[in-house]
Formats: structure tokens, sequence, C-alpha cells
């Protein structure tokens, strides 16, 4: 077979791998390669990543985009695979990914830049600023209040997993060439119960964001996309982000792949627009982004996403108060034994990592896999897209979370030659 990393080709020889899926990476590819140039610029001790991206590959992972921050630049960036398996057409650069639920992040800043300029107040609730029929009916949008939607302590069901918008939006029932509405999903969850009391506890919803950025459009009177381009992206140079289905995300987005496995034939179905391309792999490129929108919508670049870290990072986007409630941990009632702590818009794992914390945000949709994360008092950010999903799967350690931790992570510590001390 043949890779391409930094846009340089090599001839790759199979070999016998070993791998447990229920555990952590054992072993897999011994390839040894020539250091070769980074676009303009020779790295010459770049190899671990680069045989990284190698392992990646073989792991079954369609494409692999990463970028790699360390203050406020980009110090590497790389593409390994294919934007098109079944013409190999091979990924570029500046390849754009679905990112899933990175969108959140974005959706959390405008809002909390709009508590900045008095426009909104983190402890009304979603119904003192939305008067829509559909809003009455979902359950605690009276009670929870704007601060627990950011958070996922609001109680209120998610869309997502509903059984009948699963089949609906991804799977066996979808209409590819629909559109979805921006409060469509939430006809998923009218009149449930609530999961909880807001602030009982932690559980992470979907619908906590669509109702955000519905927000956000009420309060401005513009498009989401318009507030998330003048308030995020023209400041921070970000050029290559898009909110698939309402805005041309331009030529190199790319086709994208989903893990159909027994359970996701179960749980969502296989769309006949689906082919399979191996066992286990349909392609879902047919299929749009517009149901996730302010939930999980967004298409990028690993590079554009370093960017947006450095930017929140750097603490000109916010004022001191808001830039110190975006990280603020807000414990609910019932304490989880999780790594996880859910902050406004983003969080936080503990011990990820030979006991380093990492902080950001990961993404899943259909077809799409994006982790976006820092290690917690560094300022390297590492990020990495796949157009594979596993959404539904069932799968407890799916190939692209595998890669993240235990081959992209070491990789990039030993490339920037960081030790981290036990």
């Amino acid at each position: 077979m043949y890779l391409k990393v930094n846009h340089t080709f090599y001839k790759v020889k199979k070999q016998t791998s070993t791998f447990l899926f229920k555990g952590s990476f054992i072993a897999y590819f011994f390839l040894f390669f020539l250091c070769i140039p980074f676009i303009a610029q020779s790295q010459p001790n770049d190899k671990p990543l680069k045989e990284a991206l190698v392992n990646g590959i073989t792991l079954g992972i369609p494409g692999i985009s990463v970028a790699i921050g360390k203050g406020d630049s980009i110090v590497w960036a790389g593409t390994a695979g294919y934007s098109d398996l079944t013409s190999k057409s091979l990924l570029k650069k500046n390849s754009q990914f679905g990112v899933g639920s990175i969108t959140k992040t974005f959706v959390a800043v405008v809002i909390l830049q709009l508590v900045e300029e008095g426009r909104l107040d983190l402890n009304k609730v979603p119904a003192d600023y939305l008067d829509l029929s559909v809003i009455k009916s979902v359950p605690n949008s009276d009670k929870a209040t704007l601060r627990q939607l950011l958070n996922h302590q609001s109680g209120i069901p998610t869309w997502e997993f509903q059984a009948d918008w699963i089949r609906k939006g991804r799977g066996s029932e979808m209409d590819v060439d629909h559109i979805w509405s921006k409060t469509e999903t939430l006809h998923y969850i009218q009149d449930l119960p609530p999961d909880f009391e807001p602030g009982e506890r932690y559980a992470y919803s979907n619908t906590n964001y669509t109702l955000l950025g519905l927000i956000i459009e009420k309060i401005t009177g513009n498009d989401l996309m318009v507030e998330i381009r003048k308030r995020i992206f023209q400041p921070l140079g970000i050029k290559n982000t898009f909110l698939n289905s309402f805005e041309d995300t331009g030529k190199e987005f790319v086709h994208h792949y989903h893990y159909a496995t027994p359970q996701f034939g179960t749980i969502a179905g296989i769309h006949k627009a689906f082919p399979e391309i191996r066992p286990y792999l349909v392609e879902s490129t047919p299929a749009n982004l517009s149901p996730e929108w302010a939930a999980g919508g967004m298409v990028s670049t690993a590079s554009d996403l370093v960017k947006w870290v450095q930017g929140l990072r750097a603490g000109t986007l916010l004022g001191s108060t808001m830039g110190e409630e975006l990280f603020t941990y807000y414990p609910p009632k019932e304490i989880s034994p999780s790594p996880l702590n859910y902050m406004q818009g983003i969080y936080k794992l503990k011990n990820y990592y030979k006991g380093k914390a990492v902080i950001g945000h990961s993404g899943g949709t259909l077809g799409f896999s994006a982790h976006m994360f820092w290690i917690e008092n560094t300022d390297i950010v590492i990020v990495f897209l796949a157009n594979v999903g596993n959404m539904h799967s069932g799968l407890k350690q799916a190939p692209p979370s595998l890669f993240y931790k235990n081959i992209l992570f070491p990789a990039v510590l030993k490339y920037l030659n960081f030790k981290i001390n036990q």
C-alpha cells in the first residue's frame, strides 16, 4: 500500500499485528524511514509523528489529520490516508472534517460574551428568552438555567438518543436530501419527563446546545454563524471552519465513513445510500450534519482548531470574569466517579495520560471523530481529526480514540521532548 504523510509517499509492507481492543495498544507496525521535509521546513526530529500516522492508518482509520500547537504557533501538521477510499484521493493539509461536539465550545464562548455585554444572564432559563411554542413543551426549559445548559446539568433529555430520531437522523430512515430546521430535533423530546431536576447530576445532552444556539439568534437578531464569525473567527484568523448545511463548506470537505457494527444496524439501521466499503464499514457521505446544528454541525481543519485553542488560552475573547467562568467546574449534587469535569462548553479529563490531565473537547457524529485538547499547565495543543465515526456502534474503544491516546499522544510528547514527572 502507499501512504502519504506531509505530501510525501511511502511504500508500506503489510506485517502481522497484534491489537487488544479491550485494553491498551500492545504492538502494531514497526516502520523505519528517512526524515522528510515538512512543507518548506526540515524537521529531522518528527519521525515519531510520521510513524504514529502510519500506525493510525494500519488501524483501519480511513484518513487522519493532525496539528500540534505550542505557545502561539502551529509547530507541526500532517495528514495520512484518504479523503475518498473509493477513488483513493489523498487528504490535503486543508481537508475539512466534521468536528461534532467541538462545535459546542464556540457556542459557549458566544453565550459568555453576551453575558459580558449584559444581554444574557446565566441564572435565567431558556423560557425567559425563547417564546417559540415548541420550547414550552421541552422539559425543564422553564427551570434549568443557562449555566446548567452550558455544563449539562439541566436534566433536559437529549434528542440524540431518542430511538426514533436515531433512525431518522443517522440511520435507515434518514432523508439524505433533507436539511433539518434548527428546531426540528426538539420535537423528539417534546413532553417527555425531565431526566432529573436541574443541578442534580451531570448528563450530556445535545438539546442544551440546540437551545443555546436559538438563544444567541434571538438575542442578537443574527444567524448563529454570523455571530461566531464576527466574534471568534475574524479575531483569531480562522478561515476554514463552516457550519455544514447552513454554509458552503468549500471543496475540501472529505468523504466520510461509519462503523456499521451489528449494534449500529440494530439501533440506527444502515441506510440504503450507504455502500459497504469493507466488513463493518460503510460510507456515510450522502448524509449531512444539519440536525446537529449548534450542538455539533461544524466542519473544520486541524490547524484551525489549534488556533481556536490558542485563542481560548490567550484569554483575548473574554474578560476576566467570564474567562474564569468558562473554566469553572460546578459539581452537581450527585458526584460521579468519572474523571470528566464538564465546565461551560469545555471539559477536563483528569489523569488522562500518566497522571496528566487534558482540557478541551472531543466530537463524534455520523462519519467523523475529533479530539481537541491541551495538556493542563502546558501550552501543548494536540488536535486529531478522522473521517470515520462510531456513534451508536457500541465500540467500547473505537480506533480513533485508541489512536489519539495510545499512539499519537506519546508520539507528540517524544517529538517535543516533553517529560511527564509522575
